[in-house]
């Protein structure tokens, strides 16, 4: 075998290693922060996999270098090239599938629940940024109410860091990689990640991919229903994820993390002025395809009522 360094995530360290006889990739060669145990738990939950292509660990150890313990982590390499983003369908359908397998496991992972930071409140001398304003908008005045409705949106191991670099084109399709961040959640959270970092193209003015956005969430449900408090949850996920965004930024004085967030958010609060009770257009596009379905039980997104920020 021959390694190669590839990009890696923002905390671990990857390598590809090659068949030398064919020339063919074959093993992922990782170093990562993350304790040994934590990763060989995410190992045995994610090696149970069946209806979906991910990673199958092969070793596991320890390496100290420069008084840092890293993790060595060496699995299966399942990538062969670039995602096909035109086939939203399916990949709706493959995250839906990883979602049945993970939520069949006996392992407890119970302990590493999803949560959000809030972020520190901008200086009274500046004018609010717009995603701290979506984030206000959404958080204080929908995530009470919606944190009262979890019986629907039951939580369970889920991926956690799905954002596009994680998804992978295999023979079959999709797969996924880079586990490390799983956590114990609504499987929302997963879709809400992927709409977050890869459905708004543009610079300093956003545009949303409503269509894509549509197709991936109906290759999903073709697999894995979504209630309606779920596709609520998913609008708001998403804003707070773009939050989080501008944070990267802040801390890493990456101002293009910051633009983007911005304008992101420009593009939603613009959006939920026009239409308040959806505007994603999700739930509208899924009760245009379910024909003679009764909505009249569908939860409002924005009450009627001008808050704060609508002047």
């Amino acid at each position: 075998m021959t390694f190669t360094p590839v990009a890696g995530g923002t905390q671990a360290t990857v390598w590809k290693g090659v068949d030398k006889r064919d020339g063919n990739p074959a093993l992922a060669l990782r170093l990562t922060p993350k304790p040994l145990p934590l990763i060989r738990r995410i190992a045995t939950l994610v090696d149970g996999v069946q209806s979906v292509t991910c990673p199958t660990t092969v070793a596991t150890g320890q390496l100290v270098a420069d008084d840092r313990t890293w993790t060595v982590h060496l699995c299966t390499w399942i990538g062969i090239g670039a995602v096909r983003r035109a086939d939203m369908t399916m990949l709706g359908q493959h995250l839906a599938r990883l979602h049945l397998d993970l939520a069949a496991t006996s392992l407890d992972f119970t302990d590493r629940q999803l949560s959000f930071d809030r972020s520190p409140t901008p200086s009274p001398e500046q004018q609010l940024p717009t995603w701290y304003v979506a984030r206000h908008l959404w958080r204080d005045r929908i995530f009470a109410w919606l944190s009262t409705q979890s019986g629907q949106m039951a939580p369970q191991p889920i991926h956690g860091d799905m954002h596009w670099d994680n998804v992978v084109a295999t023979e079959t399709g999709f797969g996924f990689i880079d586990f490390d961040k799983l956590m114990f959640a609504p499987p929302v959270f997963d879709l809400a990640k992927l709409i977050a970092t890869g459905m708004f193209t543009g610079g300093s003015k956003a545009r949303f991919q409503a269509r894509k956005t549509i197709k991936l969430i109906e290759g999903y449900e073709s697999v894995r229903p979504l209630s309606d408090v779920e596709l609520v949850a998913l609008e708001g996920l998403a804003v707070l994820l773009n939050e989080q965004t501008a944070v990267l930024g802040t801390q890493y004085d990456i101002d293009s993390y910051r633009r983007a967030a911005d304008a992101v958010a420009s593009w939603w609060i613009t959006r939920r002025r026009r239409t308040r009770t959806d505007p994603f257009g999700i739930r509208t596009a899924r009760q245009a395809a379910a024909a003679g379905r009764d909505t009249s039980e569908q939860p409002p997104l924005w009450s009627e009522e001008t808050h704060p920020g609508d002047r």
